[in-house]
């Protein structure tokens, strides 16, 4: 029986990502999840002060998964700066 256990590679991503929607953190990170027995490699981010993640979305490539942090081509992430201009 083969087992299925992914390997994490945690990366700082500076200044690249946005603030914590949730708590404000700056203090974000890619995480870049190889899973064994199926070959795949999916990328999520995480911020490091409350957890706060979309890891479980398997985006397939780190600019997805950071575009998607950030608010999308859309820009509907509302962060402390901008939610009183709204």
């Amino acid at each position: 029986m083969e087992q299925y256990r992914d390997k994490r590679t945690i990366t700082s991503l500076g200044d690249v990502a946005r603030e914590c929607p949730f708590c404000g953190g700056t203090d974000i990170c890619l995480v870049e999840r190889k899973v064994n027995g199926v070959g795949a490699t999916y990328y999520g981010v995480r911020c490091v002060s409350c957890h706060a993640n979309i890891e479980s979305c398997f985006f397939e490539r780190p600019w997805d998964a950071i575009n998607a942090w950030n608010g999308g081509d859309e820009g509907r992430y509302c962060d402390r700066a901008h939610r009183d201009e709204q």
